[in-house]
Parts: C-alpha cells; structure tokens; sequence
C-alpha cells in the first residue's frame, strides 16, 4: 500500500521543471545538492526522492541511490519505472539477485516494460543462465520491436547456447535497426571468425567498413585475415599498426584480443620474446577486466582444496566407488584433462563419427553438482550418505541436460560430454555414475601451462589462474594432485591420451579411444579438419587451430621459452616424471 501524502505543501511547479532541466544539462551533483534541500520541507514527495535517485545515479553514488529509489518506493511501491531503476543500482553494484528482484518487480508491474525486461536479462546474462537470458530478450523485442540493443543481446545468448543458425540474423537485425551500431558489427564479426564462416567474415567486414570507415575494428579484422591467410608477417604489421582504446568494456576486450592474436602471431614467427611481452600485456588487461567483474582465482583454489581435504582415505574408507562387474556400454563418458592439453583436437577428430555426439563446454555436470551442493552441504561430507531414489534423480536430471545441450534422446548413440576441468568434479560424478569412463587428455606440463598463459581466455574464476605462469603452473599442481587422490581412492575407468601420440598417430589414437568406448572404426575420424571447417561453432580458445593441418609444432614448445618458464619448472617436474615427459 501506497503511504498517504503529506500534508506539507507540494514544491512549486517552476521549481520541479527547474530541476528536470539540471538533469538534461546533466548538472546532477547540484540537481542533488538542490533536491536534498527540498527534502527538507517536502520529506515525502515522490518526483523528488526519484529525481535524486536519477542523479545519485548518474553521479555513480549507487548506494545513494538505492535508498532515494526505496524513499521513492515506499511512497509509490507500483511505480515500475522505479523499480527498474532500483535495480539498475544494484546492477551497476554487482548486486545481481537484488538486481533481478527490482526488474522483475518491473516487469510484474507493467509486462511491456521493454527496458526492464531488457535488463533482467543481463542479469541472467551475468549468471551465464543463457535460457533464461533469451527469454528475456525475447519479450524485451516482443514489447518493442525495434529494440537494436535487445536483438544484439539475444544474438549473443544464443550464440552461447548454441543455437547458431539465429545468431548472425539477430545481430543482422540489430544492424538493420541500426546501421552504425558499434557493437552489433563488432559482435557479428567475431561470431564469424570462431564459427569459420571466413567468406561471410570478408564481406561483413567490408559492409561494415562502408559504415564504419578506417576505424580500428575494421583494421583489427583485416590482420585477423591475414592471419587465416597464412601471412604472418602482413598480420602481425597490421595488428601491431591499431590499439583499442580500453576507455569502456568493449575496447577492453578488443584490445584483449588484439594482443593475443599477436601472441600467436609472434610464436608462429619465432618472435619468443615479443610473444612473452605480448601475453603479459594481454593478461594484465584479462587482469583488470576479471577484477572489474568481481572474478578472482582465489575462490576455484578454495573450491579445489575443498575436495582434496574430503578425498583422503579415512573418508573413503566407508565409500567405494568401484565399477561393477560388466560395464555398462551407456555408462557416460566425459573427456577431461587441463586446459590446452588436445581436449578440443580429440573433440573434432570424435565428431567424424557418426554415432558419436559430443557437447563442449556443457552444464550438466555444473548443474549437477549445484543439486548435489544443496543434498550435501556444499562441504561434501553427506555424499557417502546420499540416498538411492537421490543419486537415481541427480542422474536423469544430468542425462536431461546433456540431451538438452545435443538436441537428441537417440539412445543409439554415444554420448561424450568434454569439458576440461571437469576433472574436479570426478568425485561427485562418480558418486552419482559408478562406472563412468574418463578420456583424461595430458599434455607435457610445461607447454599446457605455458599455453594456459600465452592464451587469452573468458573471464571465469578458474581462467583467472593463468594470467601469470605462477599461478598457472600452482593451479596446475593443485588439480593434479587432486585427480590423483581420485585415481588412488574411487577405482576409476580413465583412458589416459597424450596430446604428442594424437599429432603423431592420429589413427591409433582414435583406436584407442574407440575400444575404450566400446565404438567402432569409422575413416571419417580422419577427415578432422573438414569436420572443424563443418562445425557450427568451437567454444573453447582452440577454434581457429583445430581447423589447420595436424602438426608437431606446438609439442615441446616450451623449450623455446625455458628461460621464461624456468621459476616454475620445478613445480612442473614431479608432473612430467610421473607422466614419462623429459624436462630437457
């Protein structure tokens, strides 16, 4: 219920179009200095406490507007309009549940209100809840229809769900609303270059040149074509020849990737050295823009030695996780491994088959572990205890998920979920899949960590781990140490794959892994680069290689850069003698 009106006479009219007038001029420091004297004599007129919201706002003083936006609400609790702006300060304060609530208060409010709709959806967006995302998008458009901003997001979310075949027409239709809309040509782009499209890429950037002119995006791009051209050098002069202005989170991120294409550009060139200055640069930047999110590394460490303290023997020794006797054929598979270790080469390679279907980069396991977080206290201790009907209800709601991911229910077929450092959750896998079989990718350590750190990555607490080799190569110690307490204590099906055996030998490889799966031989399995060029959409940071001839190059690559890795070599060396790699 609305709280009755003061008594207290209204400010004069004049007085209220003066104020509405110093927020157009966009003076708001004294647009609030004037409205907090008003305040005094008129405590409960709602366009004042709005009003200051709105330049507390502008001001970037959002606690400040929280509460002038509650004043406002507690005077006029269905003014929807409010609530949308509520939650734009909590928004800007990183406050997302808080956020989410004010815009859905919105949106209960008044169903069209577009820009709220808009906004829960970057809510959803920022909690990479990519269903949810769209839907809202979807009836931000639906409420109006010539919302650019609303199709760019909703290209963007798709394209994360991988829904691919709407993502270039939602960007496309941004674009037609708008034809100079920066981040629309910018997104386009780059769906572009990681979907392979490289001919659709050509004429984009050339549409977009005729829009944008000689701006930097459409020079960056040039160089990126280069690239794929295989001129190298052409590449690394027109790259070097731009710098993004990292004013705003778009310049940043082009800026990010601007420097890291470089960093490919210099290794292919020999260039160790401006390779190694280029990766730290772009990881400062990666840096700043996790810190600026709010993203740590810390919290996946914790996360980490959360279950290394839990999967001792003592608290095993009530808890066997042993396969039975006779495997089941469906048992799921998951492909696993640190990251930069062939995880996306032996994904592309599986992908010829025809009875094979893998999802990259899925949920399901995420999913399953946050069901399980709220069956065992997050701390694990109750999994021993986890009941039957349970553990039978976590793993339909894991197979549903990942025949969401792959559109299909064929039971026919076999079904791979490959996401790198799934490896973590193997305890609670095998907790609810007994006899799940484990593709474990390895890679000689010094080139993953040394990759992990020279590649430019999206911003996730385990990403930020690799922006110094430091704490790539600690990251690295504490997963493995953590998978081999899994090995030692839960009688595990793993299939070990050296990444150096797949470029040497693709064939037997591919073998190897086929009878691991109880699958047969298919030749198309050789044909990877046309199944790469084929494919929708790579997810992970290997899309523009796994598209190339199968080379040695990139093993023992670490050699070229021993003085760079050198303070981290010993924490790398247990790892390699376990593994049968020389460190010389």
């Amino acid at each position: 219920m609305a709280r009755e009106s003061s008594t207290a006479k209204k400010p004069d009219q004049a007085v209220v179009e003066s104020l509405f007038s110093l927020y157009r001029e966009g003076n708001y420091a004294e647009l609030a200095g004037r409205i907090q004297s008003l305040l005094n004599d008129h405590p409960e007129e709602l366009v004042l406490h709005s009003l200051l919201g709105a330049a507390w706002l502008e001001l970037g003083e959002y606690d400040s507007a929280i509460d002038s936006y509650r004043a406002a609400l507690a005077i006029k609790p269905d003014f929807d309009k409010v609530h949308n702006s509520l939650g734009i300060a909590h928004l800007r304060l990183r406050q997302f549940d808080e956020a989410g609530t004010a815009f859905r208060n919105a949106v209960g409010i008044n169903p069209r209100f577009a820009e709220a709709w808009f906004n829960l959806g970057i809510v959803h967006e920022n909690s990479r809840q990519w269903s949810a995302a769209a839907e809202c998008y979807r009836k931000a458009i639906a409420a109006r229809p010539d919302y650019a901003e609303a199709h760019n997001s909703l290209a963007t979310v798709l394209w994360q769900e991988g829904e691919t075949d709407a993502v270039a027409e939602h960007y496309g239709k941004a674009l037609s609303l708008r034809r100079n809309y920066y981040p629309a040509w910018r997104n386009l782009l780059h769906f572009l270059e990681k979907a392979n499209r490289h001919e659709e890429l050509k004429q984009a950037r050339q549409q977009a040149a005729d829009v944008l002119g000689n701006h930097e995006l459409i020079r960056f791009y040039a160089g990126v074509l280069a690239d794929m051209d295989n001129d190298t050098a052409l590449a690394r002069t027109l790259l070097e020849s731009i710098v993004f202005d990292t004013g705003d989170n778009l310049g940043c991120h082009d800026e990010q990737l601007r420097l890291g294409r470089l960093v490919a550009v210099c290794d292919r060139l020999d260039d160790t050295a401006g390779a190694m200055d280029y990766a730290r640069r772009a990881n400062a930047l990666s840096q700043a823009i996790s810190a600026d999110k709010g993203i740590a590394g810390e919290g996946y460490q914790v996360m980490v030695r959360e279950r290394r303290a839990f999967f001792v023997p003592e608290n095993l020794s009530c808890w066997s996780i042993l396969p039975q006797s006779g495997m089941n054929e469906m048992a799921p598979v998951f492909i696993v491994g640190f990251p930069r270790s062939g995880t996306t080469l032996l994904d592309t390679i599986l992908r010829g088959h025809p009875q094979i279907r893998i999802a990259e980069e899925c949920d399901a396991v995420a999913l399953l572990v946050d069901r399980l977080a709220s069956a065992s206290d997050h701390h694990l201790q109750n999994l021993p205890d986890l009941k039957p009907d349970t553990i039978r209800q976590l793993g339909e709601l894991y197979r549903d998920r990942l025949n969401y991911h792959l559109q299909t229910d064929d039971e026919s077929l076999r079904l791979i979920d490959r996401s790198t450092l799934n490896m973590i959750h193997a305890g609670e896998i095998l907790r609810i899949f007994p006899e799940a079989r484990f593709i474990f990718l390895l890679r000689h350590p010094a080139d993953s960590v040394l990759s992990c750190y020279m590649q430019t990555f999206y911003e996730t607490p385990a990403n930020a781990n690799f922006y110094s080799l430091e704490d790539a190569a600690a990251l690295y110690d504490l997963v493995f140490g953590l998978w081999r307490q899994y090995e030692e204590g839960l009688g595990m099906n793993i299939l070990y794959v050296r990444y150096e055996d797949i470029v040497e030998d693709i064939e037997q490889a591919c073998r190897s892994v086929l009878d691991f799966i109880d699958m047969p031989w298919h030749p198309a399995m050789l044909e990877h680069r046309s199944t790469a060029r084929n494919r929708e959409m790579i997810r992970t940071a290997s899309y523009n290689q796994v598209t190339q001839p199968l080379y040695t190059r990139a093993a023992g690559r670490w050699r070229r850069y021993r003085d760079a890795l050198e303070p981290v070599l010993p924490v790398l060396e247990p790892w390699a003698r376990r593994f049968g790699y020389s460190m010389k």
